[in-house]
């Protein structure tokens, strides 16, 4: 009996041929998923789409976090304006107290003094209101921030 080159027996061949014969399908396999262009397209369009949402869903929460610290921080300074407004009115109610007590103990001149006094006191009230008109604005703006986030958060979901 002849036994083929190489010295292997036909079972070794026939187990070389299907180890080939596998080799080969994979082959034909990578082959054919490079040239399918509408499997790589939708592919490639689907991680593209999810990259995309990823960063848009970033962005949703830095501008809802951005909005909800200028929020706090408004918020605030408006708390701050409001409480030196109360203390500017508290002091000028004080003088004009003061000037009211002194009015009522001398004659006419004293009560055209309280006048001027009370209209000081309120021209300097009202320039103070007109002058800081941030706290206004302050919740407008916020309003208007929260808002846009609100929008752009319904639109993308």
């Amino acid at each position: 009996m002849s036994t083929p080159p190489g010295g292997s027996n036909p079972d070794q061949t026939r187990h070389d041929i299907q180890q080939t014969r596998a080799e080969l399908g994979e082959t034909i396999s990578a082959l054919t998923a490079k040239t399918d262009v509408k499997t790589r397209a939708r592919t490639k369009t689907t991680s593209a789409v999810g990259g995309l949402r990823q960063r848009v869903t970033q962005a949703g929460q830095s501008a809802k976090t951005r909005a909800t610290k200028l929020a706090h921080t408004m918020s605030q300074k408006t708390s701050q304006r409001a409480t030196s407004v109360k203390q500017d009115s508290q002091h000028t109610i004080g003088t004009v107290r003061g000037s009211l007590r002194a009015g009522a103990q001398t004659t006419g001149k004293a009560e055209s003094t309280l006048i001027t006094s009370a209209r000081a006191a309120t021209v300097k009230i009202g320039s103070l209101v007109r002058t800081k008109p941030v706290p206004a604005l302050a919740a407008t703006g916020t309003a208007a921030a929260l808002a846009i986030v609100a929008y752009r958060r319904r639109r993308f979901r």
